[in-house]
């Protein structure tokens, strides 16, 4: 008997832990699962395998495409072919051929219910034609939007292209006059050097000629001084003469991340979805009951699918061949009145499932002290609130009580495990539920105006003020810790815009009313003053957004001169990028900067409404986001963070929502909306990404910072 339980736990499913009832489906992995559990498994057109977290894509049929597992469908029809014998002492009948006999009253209720079902059934072609029209429209004006999208950036980027051209041709001409004077030049160098030469052996001829002469002692000393003068200058020709030339290069810098740029740029795709048209639901009516199962004509009677009902019966004592025909007919009956209940049921489970376990942990101690359960702990995972709809309730109480008997309870992974093993896309996409909030509740920590945040090395969230210049500090409650004031000078204006750890232990603060940079130590000691000499004609330095790298190299957002200032370790302004701008490369007041894993630069061009990606020395990669409050679309991005996996927080404070996207810039997800309630923004500014995944962000005009998760 235990080898029967043994074998009978292989057929159920690991998700619902039910018996196969349709062809089991088998996974890439070479995992089995039934259909109704995958659909609930179906996340952004793929599916974690819950036993050994392989994605696989969904096929374009949906989850149906997947293979069935013939072997496993083997041994269900095994093992209900061996609990018929066991439960009826007979193998299989054969199909009954000889259909059964019903009352003319039973014929006419089944032609009624059927006529019934058929005319409501109808109205499903009349939803799909009218769903099917308005895909039509929907593709259509896709088709146009993309198109246009298309054909502007590439019109732009043509645009572009023309212009540089025409600027690298007019440098090439600039260049080659410049070497052409520079040549002509030294060629006059030439030419008074050749000459001098000549005259000095003219000279040396005369005096050779008249060496026989020489008598006094002053024409002596001349033959000498010019015999002298003349192994001088033969010498100096002995080393050559140096010509001062130019040399010309054409340095094609940047030309694999423009191609590649261009080459990357856009991609259309069309991604397969089920679209389910259900028939209205049937009114009822007294006067036409639904329609009766005739068993004599139902395909519920050949052998394998009777032997599955049959053996849900457990025959006591001795019947007749009658008794046990008769009894058998009514469970059929009544079990095949309940198969659409069933269904329904069945099609649940995911969804009970999954908000099962979205019960909070108050709810699950409380039922552990009041149930009398089995004694043991469980893990506590912590989640987000679920309001769990009474029907829904009762149901997932039945199937437990029904399971409880027959399946042991498997403990929750700790949420920490979860977390760990969780993708960065499943993560963010389920984000929008905001866990804590801090800095509005007055008191030492209270927030005024916070413009930006950044995680220190031990976990603690650095808070810089937008009305004052002051630093604190909250551990990961939100409770504070500590507030630092810093030396002001001057007006006040801005306070402290920009926070970022260098690698040294140290912050680096962004002052633009100081126009500087200030380093300060985790105790709140002011350690230096960083400052950048602009060129002239350009407006004061003036720092807001700030990024450090791991080998302490500092990119700074110059918001007035809308450039991206590059210092080095040491702190030296060695160079910087952007300029005033709409096309790429350019930038208009840039107020956050981020870095992603390979060490490229991500700068939010707030006016520009887009996110732009630089390399490390200033050459235009790719951009994304346009002016909008769709998905996908920018206003006013004014901060960014990058996490290890190269996912990007993007705050808007002028759509007053946080977007999240894709390594590659695509759009993931988008959470919050305006108000003062929890998880709606004010202006959001500074935002950053935990090293556990969380998102910090900057409420400023709510006065506060709150906490995703």
């Amino acid at each position: 008997m235990a080898s029967d339980a043994s074998f009978a736990n292989l057929l159920e499913c690991p998700i619902c832990y039910e018996q196969f009832k349709t062809a089991p489906k088998q996974l890439p992995c070479k995992h089995t699962l039934c259909e109704a559990c995958l659909h609930g498994l179906v996340q952004y057109n793929s599916i974690i395998c819950p036993e050994c977290r392989e994605e696989s894509p969904v096929p374009p049929g949906g989850v149906a495409a997947f293979p069935n597992d013939l072997t496993m469908q083997r041994f269900l029809e095994h093992h209900r072919t061996k609990a018929l014998q066991t439960h009826t002492g007979q193998p299989p009948r054969s199909p009954i051929k000889k259909p059964i006999d019903h009352s003319p009253v039973d014929l006419q209720r089944s032609l009624q219910g059927t006529l019934l079902l058929m005319e409501r059934d109808k109205d499903v072609f009349t939803k799909a034609n009218q769903s099917l029209q308005e895909e039509r429209q929907r593709y259509q004006q896709w088709r146009a939007a993309a198109q246009k999208r298309i054909i502007d950036v590439l019109d732009h980027v043509e645009g572009i292209v023309r212009q540089r051209k025409g600027q690298l041709l007019k440098d090439i001409e600039t260049i080659y006059q410049r070497a052409l004077l520079s040549v002509e030049t030294e060629d006059v160098k030439v030419e008074v050097k050749k000459q001098g030469m000549d005259k000095l052996c003219v000279a040396l001829r005369e005096k050779l000629s008249q060496s026989a002469t020489v008598g006094t002692r002053n024409d002596h000393d001349q033959v000498v001084t010019m015999v002298s003068q003349a192994q001088a200058v033969d010498a100096s020709l002995r080393g050559g003469i140096e010509l001062q030339l130019t040399q010309l290069n054409l340095l094609e810098t940047g030309m694999d991340d423009l191609l590649s740029g261009i080459r990357g740029w856009g991609q259309v795709t069309a991604t397969p979805q089920i679209h389910k048209i259900h028939p209205p639901a049937l009114p009822t009516s007294p006067s036409i009951p639904p329609p009766p199962v005739l068993l004599g004509h139902s395909k519920m009677m050949t052998g394998p699918a009777m032997t599955s009902h049959q053996g849900m019966v457990k025959p006591s004592g001795q019947l007749s061949k009658t008794q046990t025909t008769t009894a058998a007919s009514q469970h059929q009956q009544q079990q095949l009145k309940q198969v659409p209940v069933l269904q329904q049921q069945l099609k649940q489970v995911p969804v009970l499932q999954q908000q099962l376990k979205q019960v909070p942990v108050s709810q699950q101690q409380q039922q552990q002290q009041t149930g009398g359960g089995s004694g043991q702990s469980t893990p506590q995972v912590h989640q987000e609130q679920v309001h769990v709809p009474p029907q829904v309730q009762q149901q997932s109480n039945e199937s437990q009580s029904l399971k409880k008997s027959q399946v042991t309870p498997v403990k929750a992974p700790h949420s920490s495990h979860i977390e760990q093993h969780q993708e960065p896309s499943s993560r963010y996409a389920s984000m929008g539920q905001m866990s804590i909030q801090f800095g509005y509740d007055g008191g030492p920590g209270l927030l005024s105006s916070p413009l930006a945040v950044a995680e220190l090395p031990n976990g603690t969230m650095a808070v810089t003020n937008g009305m004052t210049y002051e630093i604190k500090l909250f551990n990961n409650q939100g409770n504070h810790l500590k507030s630092m004031s810093l030396p002001s000078r001057g007006s006040f204006k801005h306070g402290l815009t920009g926070i970022a750890v260098h690698p040294a232990g140290h912050m680096c603060v962004s002052n633009p009313d100081r126009k500087e940079i200030q380093l300060v130590s985790v105790e709140g000691q002011v350690k230096g003053q960083l400052r950048v000499k602009v060129s002239i004609g350009e407006e004061k330095f003036c720092p807001w957004g700030i990024a450090c790298s791991s080998q302490g190299v500092m990119y700074v957002c110059d918001r007035a001169n809308h450039r991206i200032r590059v210092l080095n370790a040491t702190g030296a302004h060695v160079s910087s990028f952007g300029g005033r701008g709409k096309d790429f490369g350019k930038l208009d007041c840039p107020t956050g900067v981020a870095l992603t894993p390979n060490g490229q630069v991500a700068v939010a061009d707030s006016n520009n409404n887009r996110v732009q990606i630089f390399t490390p020395e200033g050459g235009f990669v790719r951009s994304f986001g346009m002016e909008g409050s769709g998905l996908g679309e920018l206003k006013g991005p004014s901060a960014i963070s990058i996490d290890q996996n190269g996912y990007m927080a993007v705050s808007e404070m002028t759509n007053n929502r946080v977007q999240i996207f894709t390594p590659a810039g695509q759009p993931l997800v988008v959470f919050g909306k305006a108000g003062a309630e929890g998880g709606q923004f004010a202006s959001p500014r500074g935002i950053t990404v935990s090293r556990d995944g969380k998102v910090i962000v900057c409420d400023t005009k709510n006065d506060r910072v709150q906490v995703f998760q």
